[in-house]
């Protein structure tokens, strides 16, 4: 299970973040409006609390801003 994703926001839209992580690895996240309006800008370090659903068509994996938002 991916619990958490840090690193640097290099795409923020109002659905969606990309998260570059230090590694090279970069993550698409959903996200709920609230987590955007809590985001900071592109360029910027961001760590948001993760869950993965896995279903028979595709994987989606959702960001939060908080454990307990998760």
């Amino acid at each position: 299970m991916i619990a958490q994703i840090s690193g640097t926001l290099v795409l923020k839209e109002l659905d969606r973040v990309e998260v570059l992580t230090a590694g090279g690895v970069g993550y698409e996240l959903l996200i709920p409006l609230g987590v955007y309006e809590g985001l900071p800008k592109q360029g910027e370090k961001v760590s948001l609390h993760t869950h993965l659903v896995v279903k028979e068509d595709g994987w989606q994996l959702f960001g939060f801003g908080t454990p307990y938002e998760r």
